[in-house]
Order: C-alpha cells, then sequence, then structure tokens
C-alpha cells in the first residue's frame, strides 16, 4: 500500500522550483522520502501536483486512513505524472546517481533548521515547525514535530535517522580503539597528527610555514534545470594556490557532515543556520558569506582540520569527475570517528590517572560554564542589535519629527514678524534633521557591531555544543580500561595487552587535551579581536553620536 500523508501546516512552494504548496488538511502520496534531510517528495491528491514538500509539515496517516486514498492506478499515475513535470528530464538520470556535484537535490533550498539568534535579525520567524536538519552541530535546537515518533514505518523514518547519526557514535564507541580493534594498518607519515608538550600542557603539532587562509567572496544567483532549480553559489579562493571553486550551501554542508564523522575528539565549528524565507535576499546572502568566511577561517586556523584531505579535495576540486572520486573515498572513509585515533601520534609518556582526571574536571566545568556565558551573551547581543534596529531608531527618529513639528509652528509666526536673525525656526528644523539622522545610524549601526558579534558567538555556541560528546567519548574509554583492568586482575587479560590498552586510552586523553590547548589558544587571539572590535566600533558610533548632538547645539549659538 502506497504511503500519505495529511498537512498539518500551509507550505507556500518557492516560484520557480520543484517544490509544491500544500495548506492544511492536503492529502499527500508519498513518492520518496531520499530527496534530502527534512524534505520528501509526493503528489498532492487534492491538487494534482508533484514536488517536494517539508517532512515535518506532515503527519502519517494510519493504515486505514490511507486506504480510503489507495485507487489502483495510483502508481502507474504518479509514474507518469513524473514524465510530465520539467522537472523530470534528461539530467534525471545524473540526479539519481547521487553522486552528482551539481545534480543533487538536497541543497540549501531544500534543508532547513530552525533559524537560530545569528539569524533573527535579518529573517522572518514562523511559528511553523522547521523540516530537519542534516547537520549534526546543533540538532537539539530542532523543535518536536508530529513526524518523530516511534510509530512511524521504516519507509517513511530513514530521514530522521541522520539527526541520530552523530550522538550513535558515542557510548561504547570508544570500546573497539580501546581493545585494539579496527583499523591498524600503517599510515603514511604525512597522514600522522602529531600531539607535542607544551610545558605542562600537550598541543597539535603546528603546521609551521604552511599556513594559509581562504576567502569566501562573490556570492551569485545561479540555476539549473532550465532554470527550474536556482542557489547561490560562493567563490573560494584559497592562498596556497590562488585558483577560485565555486561551492553552494549544500556543499559546505556535505563538508562539515564528512568533518563531524571523521573527528569525534575535535569540535567542528558550525555552519549558518538554515534559512526557509528570503534566502535570496541580498542582506541574507551576504550575511551568509560572512558566516561562511568565518567557518572557513576556524578550520584554517586548526592544526589537524587545516591539512586533512576532504578539505583540501573540498578547497581545490574543479573537475566533476575527481570530484565524484573524492567524494565517493571521502564517504568510505575507514579512519572515522574513534576509529581516526590510529592515526594519532601522541608523546611516550604515560600519563597519570590523577593528572588525566583534574584536566578532564577542570574542562567539564569550564566548558559548562562557557556555554552558559556564551549563549548569554548571544542572546544580549541580539535584543540590542534588534532595539536599535526598531527602538532606538524610532525613539529619535519620533524626537525629531517632534522638532519639525515645532519648527513649522515658529516659522508660522516668523512669517507674520520678519527678522533679520538667524531663524529660529530653521535651526529647530535642522535640529530635527540631526535626531532623524541618529535614529538612522541607531538602526545601521549592529551591522557593524552586535551582528559581526553574534557571527563571532554562534562559532563558540557550536564548539561548546560538541565538547559533552567529546568528553562523553572519553569517559567511555575510561570506563573500559578500567574493565579492562578488573579483567587483568581476575588474570583474563596479559599484562602485555593491559599496556597496549592504557597506551591507546593515553591516545585519547592527549587528544581531548591537545584540542583544550587549541581552544585555549584560540580565544587568546580570536575572542580578544572580537571583543576589541565590538569596543572598537561603539567608540565611534558612540563619537559620532556627539558630533552630531554638538553640531545641534551649534545650531543656537
Amino acid at each position: 500500500m502506497a504511503s500519505y500523508v495529511r498537512a498539518l501546516y500551509e507550505f507556500s512552494g518557492e516560484p520557480g522550483t520543484s517544490e509544491i504548496s500544500i495548506s492544511v488538511g492536503d492529502v499527500l502520496q508519498v513518492t520518496r522520502t531520499d530527496v534530502g534531510e527534512g524534505w520528501w517528495e509526493g503528489k498532492n491528491k487534492n491538487t494534482g501536483s508533484v514536488g517536494l514538500f517539508p517532512a515535518a509539515y506532515v503527519e502519517v496517516m494510519s493504515a486505514v486512513e490511507a486506504k480510503h486514498h489507495q485507487q489502483p492506478h495510483v502508481s502507474q499515475s504518479v509514474s507518469d505524472s513524473h514524465h510530465n513535470t520539467g522537472r523530470y528530464d534528461s539530467t534525471a538520470d545524473d540526479y539519481n546517481d547521487g553522486d552528482d556535484w551539481e545534480d543533487d537535490w538536497d541543497d540549501d533550498n531544500d534543508t532547513y533548521s530552525e533559524i537560530g539568534p545569528s539569524n533573527s535579525i535579518n529573517s522572518k520567524i514562523t511559528d511553523k515547525p522547521f523540516p530537519h536538519s542534516g547537520s549534526n552541530y546543533d540538532n537539539r535546537h530542532l523543535p518536536a514535530t508530529p513526524n518523530e515518533d516511534n510509530s512511524l514505518p521504516a519507509t517513511l523514518s530513514g530521514n530522521n535517522t541522520s539527526t541520530l547519526k552523530k550522538s550513535s557514535m558515542f557510548g561504547k564507541s570508544s570500546d573497539s580503539f580501546i581493545l585494539g580493534l579496527g583499523n591498524k594498518d600503517k599510515l603514511p607519515d604525512n597522514e600522522l597528527v602529531k600531539i607535542v608538550p607544551n610545558d605542562t600542557y600537550y598541543q597539535w603539532q603546528t603546521n609551521e610555514g604552511h599556513s594559509y587562509s581562504v576567502i569566501v567572496a562573490s556570492p551569485k544567483k545561479e540555476s539549473k534545470f532550465k532554470g527550474m532549480k536556482t542557489f547561490i553559489a560562493y567563490q573560494l579562493t584559497p592562498s596556497f594556490n590562488n585558483i577560485s571553486v565555486s561551492r553552494r550551501y549544500k556543499h559546505f554542508d556535505w563538508l562539515h557532515e564528512r568533518l563531524v564523522d571523521k573527528f569525534c575528539l575535535i569540535p567542528i565549528p558550525p555552519l549558518p543556520d538554515k534559512q526557509i524565507s528570503g534566502r535570496y535576499e541580498e542582506q541574507f546572502v551576504e550575511h551568509r558569506r560572512v558566516q561562511l568566511q568565518e567557518f572557513v577561517d576556524w578550520v584554517c586556523r586548526h592544526p589537524v582540520l587545516s591539512k586533512c584531505e576532504v578539505w583540501y579535495h573540498f578547497l581545490t576540486c574543479t573537475d566533476e569527475k575527481v570530484w565524484k572520486l573524492g567524494k565517493r573515498k571521502a564517504e568510505r572513509d575507514t579512519y572515522v570517528g574513534i576509529t581516526y585515533c590510529w592515526a594519532i601520534s601522541p608523546p611516550e609518556k604515560q600519563l597519570l590517572q590523577s593528572f588525566v582526571d583534574s584536566q578532564m574536571d577542570s574542562c567539564s566545568h569550564f566548558i559548562h560554564m562557557m556555554d552558559v556565558s556564551v549563549r548569554n551573551l548571544l542572546a544580549i547581543s541580539n535584543d540590542m542589535a534588534k532595539k536599535c534596529q526598531s527602538q532606538s531608531k524610532k525613539e529619535f527618529q519620533r524626537i525629531g519629527d517632534g522638532f519639525s513639528d515645532l519648527s513649522k509652528s515658529l516659522a508660522i509666526d516668523e512669517r507674520r514678524v520678519p527678522s533679520g536673525n538667524k531663524s529660529l525656526a530653521d535651526s529647530v528644523s535642522k535640529v530635527g534633521d540631526i535626531f532623524c539622522t541618529i535614529g538612522q545610524h541607531f538602526g545601521d549601526q549592529p551591522k557593524l557591531d552586535w551582528i559581526p558579534f553574534s557571527d563571532r558567538l554562534h562559532i563558540y555556541r557550536g564548539i561548546l555544543n560538541s565538547f559533552p560528546d567529546i568528553l562523553s567519548t572519553h569517559k567511555g574509554a575510561m570506563q573500559k580500561r578500567k574493565e579492562c583492568e578488573r579483567l587483568a586482575a581476575e588474570q583474563k587479560m596479559s599484562n602485555s595487552q593491559m599496556v597496549d590498552v592504557n597506551r591507546r586510552t593515553d591516545i585519547v586523553s592527549y587528544a581531548v587535551m591537545a584540542e583544550m590547548t587549541h581552544f585555549r589558544n584560540e580565544r587568546e587571539i580570536h575572542l580578544k579581536q572580537t571583543l576589541k572590535s565590538l569596543i572598537e566600533e561603539q567608540i565611534k558610533f558612540y563619537t559620532d553620536i556627539v558630533s552630531k548632538l554638538q553640531d545641534a547645539y551649534a545650531q543656537f549659538n
């Protein structure tokens, strides 16, 4: 029996795309659930239109309800309708291959998550649930939907499992590595990641003389499938070769998923929150470019992420066939998750358990406290931006209008009795204009201070969100070592095996401490620069306001 769903919310499809509009109560026959994370394809039984709709906007109908809508010819009619829609042309074969760089449908038009604080200034917030996000960096912000219950049929629940992908990586996932299972092949030296001592701390070995930067620029609207699918493409130019590559948001999303899968002990910076409306507006596109630049900058500064193979592939590949090969290779990478620890080369020194415990306890406490403070500051910065753009702007423009009305009344009497002195009405009118200008400055100012500050905090929020899973992985490794110690005490494990277990557990501990050291170094430079920029812009702003008020004062000299 075909699968049917009922629309819970109204959705308006984007004109010129494969999206269809649905109304509350519409019944849709689901034809595909693997279109993209958070989107399904189906036929609207009320309108007969076939296309994409957000899975979070519908609920699965019971078998009894669906039976009433089942028709013998429905499969054939849906198949025929596929051939009658402009979307299914000669490019469909490439799309169905699933590996095409440009023909996947799960792009930035098709995947959305809850609009986060960093986008709240420029975005239209609705009270509808947002389709599921395929990325793993902040899924806990996604609202619950009627489609997430355990009773969902397996044929329709595939997209929901992606949100569990990262969390399932943890728990007992460290057991295989601690026990010496999985990949143990000797890696080339250039693929090994070294951890070196630094005073009383440990850090990733830096890429001396190999630092580089990447510029994200020139976003422009492009299309495919004879104009039926539109998207925004960004140009990325690495400093090590100065060759630009074109990347869409969905490409960043794919990269982010690969990095999250591969590096379970390294927090991956978050991408910009996905958007459900206004995604082609110039202001939004530019804001997203800035946020993508923040993501790229963070990866470039990381001594491990900046030299990993999938990242270089993302930055340098311009040939579609080469891309497909690299894409398949990255998706079949066996050194992912806890298995990546086989690629880590730490110091030979065995770590004291008391030292490791104190480091992890301190780290856990710090991460919690900083997470709370960053979220608080993020809320404050968004409130300040909203206040400046609306309340403060309106207040000063209201003052200006008040002075303007006063000047008009004064002008009436001045016309009755002309005076050779400077017109008071003109002076008051200029003061009104100055206050209106100050109001406009308040409205424009967040683009220079509070919004960039929010973008930086968005990065920190995503990084901090990853640390609990990292600490959970470390805790799992330590628990497995304790089990091995018990087995060794019972003579069920040899001493040589126990030595290897301790060594592999130390690798996990070294990696967590090295990442904490890197995060500390980033804060010393990156966060300091962020706060300095915010205060500098505030000084410029209020200096300009004082200057304008002095001009207003001078009108009465």
